[in-house]
């Protein structure tokens, strides 16, 4: 089930003042993303896309429909294009918390020494799983989806299966906001991301397939 979609299309970008420009969830959930004053708009491989220089980032408040849960599986869906060669550091792309005050939660980073991204979660038993993609090509949008279910994380490239892990425990369930861009610590990466899609279900290979769509060379 799609608990909310953000195309960051022109039409959906409310601008009060400077300091307050957010991107409304086009499922009518009424989830806004908050965007930092230096977040850009450009276009994607379609629509438009969230533009990112290495610290600025759009952040979703967390709401009933966000609270994301292993039993009934979840998964988050993006189209990402990496603007900048590896740093050196770690680079946080997506990052949705456990909850307030609580320094756990569901991470997307980029490797310091390599254009590979690592997902991670906690588990109940204390430490954290995590599935590492393959290499990403630079300055090419490339559609990128995790998918977790009661058994495992699934990671998804251009719609094609990269890598399964198994989950030997439960995860904690990350039911904070989600932030775009970066990591709750403020650690980002330069770049874009669009077409962002957060479900309260556990996708299949076919349904993330078709929302990769076809390959545009």
């Amino acid at each position: 089930m799609l608990a909310a979609h953000w195309t960051f299309e022109e039409e959906t970008i409310r601008k009060t003042d400077p300091l307050d420009r957010r991107a409304l969830d086009v499922t009518g959930g009424g989830l806004p993303a908050l965007l930092d004053p230096a977040v850009g708009l450009v276009p994607a491989r379609t629509g438009r896309a969230l533009s990112f220089h290495g610290g600025d980032r759009a952040v979703i408040p967390t709401a009933p429909q966000l609270e994301l849960d292993q039993l009934f599986g979840f998964g988050v869906a993006f189209f990402l294009r990496l603007g900048e060669a590896p740093t050196g550091t770690w680079r946080g792309a997506l990052y949705k918390s456990v909850g307030p005050r609580d320094a756990r939660g569901m991470g997307c980073w980029l490797y310091p020494d390599e254009q590979r991204l690592r997902f991670q979660l906690f588990t109940l038993r204390g430490g954290a799983e995590y599935a590492d993609t393959s290499n990403l090509p630079q300055d090419r949008w490339v559609h990128v989806a995790v998918v977790v279910d009661p058994e495992e994380i699934y990671v998804y490239l251009d719609g094609e299966l990269d890598r399964a892990v198994r989950l030997d425990h439960p995860v904690v369930s990350p039911s904070g906001d989600i932030f775009v861009g970066s990591d709750a610590g403020g650690l980002g990466f330069v770049g874009e991301i669009a077409d962002l899609r957060v479900y309260s279900t556990a996708l299949t290979g076919e349904a993330v397939a078709a929302l990769a769509g076809p390959d545009p060379c």
